[in-house]
């Protein structure tokens, strides 16, 4: 869990939220934390994996921020990343880079 401006962020939330963006995404995020530690200054930084053979879209980008900003209250940058480039797991800890 990540604390941007006194709102708690869990990176599966944000993988819920990116996930209802398929088929145009891959469903794979990771979140880049700017500092060390739990507390972060906004924006928080996401990539985000597009789907195989998707182009990057500046459109969808600013669409899936305003669904973070709007659904878990906290301000992103969302990075469209290519197909494939992002380690693939299912634990939670993986998806903070640090």
């Amino acid at each position: 869990m990540l604390i941007v401006r006194g709102v708690n962020v869990f990176p599966t939330a944000v993988r819920d939220v990116v996930g209802s963006f398929a088929p145009r995404v891959s469903g794979h995020i990771r979140l880049r934390p700017s500092g060390k530690g739990v507390k972060q200054e906004p924006p928080l930084p996401v990539a985000v994996e597009l789907a195989e053979g998707v182009e990057p879209n500046a459109d969808l980008a600013e669409t899936i921020r305003e669904r973070l900003r709007a659904l878990l209250v906290v301000q992103t940058h969302v990075e469209l990343v290519p197909w494939g480039s992002l380690e693939r797991s299912e634990y939670k800890g993986q998806l903070v880079e640090r």
